[in-house]
């Protein structure tokens, strides 16, 4: 995945949008890491357990909790780095 679709997936899933909402109501019921990367490949994200890895530990490096504030998007970086 490029540096553009990791923004465009960050972007489509944060705050209030349908993409964001239904990753919210999806990683309850996700159980590992392929769960989530199936989900996102069904909307026509490609990408790798190390990219969702990598783009959580970002997060993971600033100074607000992981995911905080950003819909569907934080839910799912929650749900990475505590996987």
């Amino acid at each position: 995945m490029s540096i553009e679709d990791l923004e465009r997936l960050k972007a489509d899933a944060s705050g209030n949008t349908g993409l964001s909402e239904a990753l919210a109501q999806a990683v309850p019921s996700f159980a590992t890491t392929d769960d989530a990367i199936n989900f996102l490949e069904s909307r026509g994200f490609n990408v790798t357990a190390r990219e969702l890895t990598e783009m959580a530990s970002d997060e993971a490096r600033e100074e607000v909790p992981v995911g905080e504030g950003e819909g569907g998007y934080g839910a799912l970086l929650r749900f990475i780095v505590n996987h």
